[in-house]
């Protein structure tokens, strides 16, 4: 019962738990306490069911005991401080000594269910917090705190953590209510207490970082309600503190949104939290000014004077993300020491990175005030050639040699070119049609060559054991991956030339477990752009892959080489990327085999040697869409690669390799289910050679005639009802004309292609040799012969339906020329004369 915990399905596991909650309640000592440290880790599955449950089994097992709510009489007592503090020590002493889980959220949301109630007594967990005889460890304080923010945010907002799946919608109305009340009753009880805490824990960033948090749960209308103004000015007076201690991204960040959430026009205390911000971005600016005068003034600065001017772009930087800091002007003064950075590369890229995003944000901040209103032509051709001139700088620090001043460039410089793309001037917008900015030639191969020197290279494996150093590798493909969605996202937007997708393209196959599923999304947005241009572009990537091996190693022995076998794959992959709706593809398909025979041959040997041209091993990459073609097209194909052959000299009796492989995939015996008429399966052919055998529906027919008394002698059938939509007039024309035998009717139709062999056969095309009238054995004879054959006529039926089908793709070609486009099968329009 214990393993069942652990079933694939989760409704069995969920019911086994179930089942253990009950042996725990009424069969004291079954379960031991190894079985019960099995059920423990399943508090943190994923699936919040199993969870839910798993967390109701840890109750019942550590917590009930201990708890003095006992269900009596229907009505519940309510429990003592002292059991609520011990509620909380226990679930520390679980979360910290079991070490299953960094994240106490987890733990919160799997006992919600059946311990909300202890859960949501905030007044016992803030008092642990903040009386100072506790001795609580530095691990337990945070683990507190994470608890309480925990579940205030699930009281308030009712969301599992992330990576929880569960299968509720939505909220009832109750559950609604109930909602809105703890959210009221949370905010009247941690307003007074918020910026107690956060003085006592305001030098610790782990700690402090959620408690700002919490202001994302409160009711802060009830600032203006309760009457709490003055807790309000005491929070903003801890805010500022905070944020001039601390420097960490995570820190600045729950800062910046707290006191984003309160400088809201619609609040009634409005303007007490903007003066609030503002004397704090003054604090900052001034300091900024300072330090970076020295920065100018002198060729060196000491660990202190970096640290303190990297410090104070991060919180200006964090505070421009969320607030409009246009009217400090921090635009001209960030450039000037970007400029610096270029023309010496003295400043340090702990400067350099926060300098970049606050020139960024301040392009971004007066691009919304001009979106706003109706802008003059000097305001934007200002902010044009502010962007231009920060696309510059970008551009000069992608060739920086700190990695992360690099990728910041990067990362930068796509999002403004995308922003400033013809994008911007879609839903009535024309006046932004000057901000319209396209990248030149360089930036745009300096973006492909950054993405070939930081993305696309071997990370190193995970699972070597360590686990800060796997963590690391992790959060280094995260970004990475950030990195070519970027680029991909300038490619499907026409910032960039549509060709610089062969940079990633052919990759796909060497990277396919890192970045498959973007590149696989590009090359499908990209077909539904232009399906004929991402055609070529796909036998673009081939060619340069192709050509990069050649050069690398040669002609010789090419196509045995591990990168040539990989290229292979990568042909296959984006062959299956056609996906199976096949006429639609064809034209694209055939013009891909076109071109990539004409590279195949583009180089040409000496007349008097029999090498073979160095590209010819490309046709084994092309053979890999040879699956895709039509029978028709893999014949023309066939004779335009022949036309080819015939200007290139080749040894006698010798045929290369690479051209017989391709041969051979174009073979429509040995690629299609399709046989070619001189080569018949058994029963067909013993059908033609034999005796003639009249059709079912000539049996019928006579059956009909022999049971009429004055019967007319009706018209002969000449088609199954089965194949009438399929039979063409002049096959009808040349039958009735025809009076050998059947043998000579099917091998003297000259029809193309093996449909029409099968069709014109004997089977098909049947007229009565009697038509006066069969005798009672003539029928017997032949309703014999039928149920001989029955079988062998169902399977070649089916086998004809599967052939209508190219029957009818083939129908359609032979439209008017204004309706049916370019006929592939016309090989002056394939121009086979281009050799």
């Amino acid at each position: 019962m214990v393993s069942m915990v652990m079933d694939r399905e989760y409704d069995v596991a969920v019911e086994a738990v179930r089942l253990l909650i009950l042996i725990l309640k009424n069969m004291e000592g079954v379960l031991t306490d190894a079985d019960c440290e099995s059920v423990y880790p399943v508090v943190y599955a994923s699936n919040r069911g199993l969870a839910s449950a798993a967390g109701e089994f840890l109750y019942w097992k550590l917590f009930y005991p201990e708890c003095e709510i006992r269900m009596m009489g229907g009505r519940e007592r309510r429990q003592s401080p002292g059991a609520q503090r011990t509620f909380f020590q226990l679930l520390l002493s679980f979360f910290v000594e079991s070490e299953l889980h960094d994240h106490a959220a987890y733990l919160v949301d799997s006992l919600w269910d059946c311990a909300g109630a202890q859960l949501k007594d905030w007044e016992s967990l803030t008092s642990l917090l903040l009386e100072k005889d506790q001795n609580l460890g530095d691990v337990q304080e945070s683990t507190l705190i994470e608890i309480l923010v925990s579940s205030a945010r699930q009281a308030s907002e009712g969301h599992p953590p992330v990576g929880r799946v569960t299968g509720r919608k939505g909220l009832t109305s109750k559950e609604r209510k109930t909602q809105a009340d703890d959210r009221v009753k949370l905010t009247e009880h941690l307003i007074p207490l918020l910026p107690q805490l956060l003085a006592k824990f305001s030098a610790d960033a782990e700690k402090v970082t959620p408690l700002l948090q919490l202001l994302s749960c409160f009711d802060l209308h009830i600032y203006c309600t309760g009457r709490l103004e003055k807790h309000l000015e005491l929070f903003l007076q801890q805010l500022q503190e905070v944020v001039v201690k601390h420097a960490e991204p995570a820190v600045l960040e729950a800062g910046t949104h707290a006191l984003y959430l309160l400088c809201n026009p619609e609040f009634t205390f409005f303007s007490r939290a903007d003066f609030a911000r503002s004397q704090l971005v003054d604090l900052l600016t001034d300091r900024f000014q300072q330090e970076l005068e020295e920065l100018l003034q002198s060729s060196f600065l000491d660990e202190d004077e970096v640290y303190n001017l990297a410090a104070t772009l991060k919180r200006l930087s964090a505070f421009y993300n969320a607030h409009d800091l246009t009217r400090w002007e921090l635009y001209e003064p960030c450039c000037q020491l970007l400029q610096k950075a270029v023309d010496t590369g003295e400043v340090p890229h702990q400067v350099i990175l926060p300098a970049l995003t606050l020139v960024y944000f301040s392009i971004l901040w007066t691009l919304t005030h001009i979106s706003k209103s109706d802008a003059s032509q000097k305001q934007l051709s200002s902010l044009r050639d502010r962007m231009v001139a920060f696309c510059e700088l970008c551009q000069s620090c992608l060739s920086d040699v700190d990695t992360e001043v690099q990728e910041q460039a990067f990362v930068l410089l796509s999002d403004l070119l995308l922003i400033f793309s013809p994008q911007m001037i879609v839903g009535g917008r024309d006046f932004l049609r000057p901000l319209v900015f396209f990248p030149e030639a360089t930036l745009q191969s300096e973006l492909a060559s950054f993405l070939m020197d930081h993305v696309f290279i071997q990370p190193g494996d995970l699972g070597s054991g360590d686990s800060q150093e796997d963590h690391l590798l992790i959060e280094r493909l995260h970004q990475r991956r950030r990195l070519l969605a970027g680029f991909c996202k300038l490619l499907l937007y026409g910032v960039l030339e549509m060709d610089a997708a062969s940079d990633v393209f052919k990759h796909y196959n060497k990277f396919y477990n890192d970045y498959g599923d973007i590149i696989k999304e590009t090359l499908t947005r990209a077909r539904q752009i232009d399906r004929s241009h991402c055609s070529r572009i796909l036998l673009l990537s081939l060619k340069q892959l192709y050509t990069e091996l050649l050069q690398e190693h040669g002609p010789q022995g090419l196509n045995e080489l591990p990168a040539f076998i990989e290229m292979r794959g990568l042909a296959r992959r984006f062959a299956l990327s056609f996906g199976p709706q096949q006429l639609q593809n064809r034209d694209l398909v055939v013009m891909l085999h076109k071109e990539g025979i004409k590279f195949s041959l583009s180089e040409l040997p000496p007349a008097d040697s029999s090498n073979q041209p160095p590209n010819l091993a490309f046709l084994e990459l092309l053979s890999e869409f040879s699956p895709r073609l039509f029978h028709q097209d893999k014949q023309l194909l066939l004779s335009y690669l022949e036309k080819c052959l015939q200007h290139v000299s080749q040894a006698p009796g010798r045929p290369w390799g690479p051209v017989t492989t391709y041969c051979h995939s174009l073979n429509p015996v040995e690629n299609t289910a399709e046989t070619s008429p001189q080569v018949l399966p058994s029963s067909k052919r013993r059908r033609v050679e034999g005796p003639a055998k009249p059709n079912r529906e000539d049996v019928s027919s006579s059956q009909e005639e022999s049971l009429q008394l004055n019967s007319i002698l009706p018209t002969p059938t000449l088609t199954s009802t089965a194949v009438k939509s399929r039979q063409p007039l002049w096959g009808l024309k040349e039958m009735e004309e025809e009076d050998g035998s059947e043998l000579d009717f099917a091998q003297g139709q000259p029809l193309a292609g093996t449909q029409r062999s099968r069709f014109s056969g004997p089977q098909y095309f049947q007229t009565p040799r009697n038509p006066s009238g069969p005798g009672l054995g003539n029928q017997l004879m032949r309703l014999s012969l039928m149920e001989e054959d029955e079988e062998e006529e169902l399977e070649i039926q089916d086998e004809s339906i599967e052939e209508r089908q190219d029957t009818d793709m083939q129908a359609s070609s032979y439209s008017s020329p204004s309706e049916r486009g370019l006929d592939l099968l016309d090989s002056t329009e394939l121009d086979i004369e281009d050799f």
